[in-house]
């Protein structure tokens, strides 16, 4: 077994050929160290993190 956790992440857009994919390690000592929640807590703040790095994002008024 390794000492390492690799964490798939992974953002799709739709579009053809539009994905980004990368591979997160952490410590194995530190992943068994987890509870559940903190292992979904985890989870979810890489992939938020992930995607905000990955996409391009903004809102503006069009004068008229």
């Amino acid at each position: 077994m390794s000492d390492v956790i690799k964490i798939a992440l992974y953002v799709g857009t739709g579009f053809a050929g539009c994905k980004h994919e990368d591979v997160y390690e952490m410590p194995r000592e530190d992943w068994d160290s987890m509870s559940e929640k903190e292992r979904d807590d985890l989870l979810n703040e890489l992939a938020v993190e992930y995607r905000a790095e990955r996409i391009e994002c903004s809102a503006w008024v069009i004068d008229e």
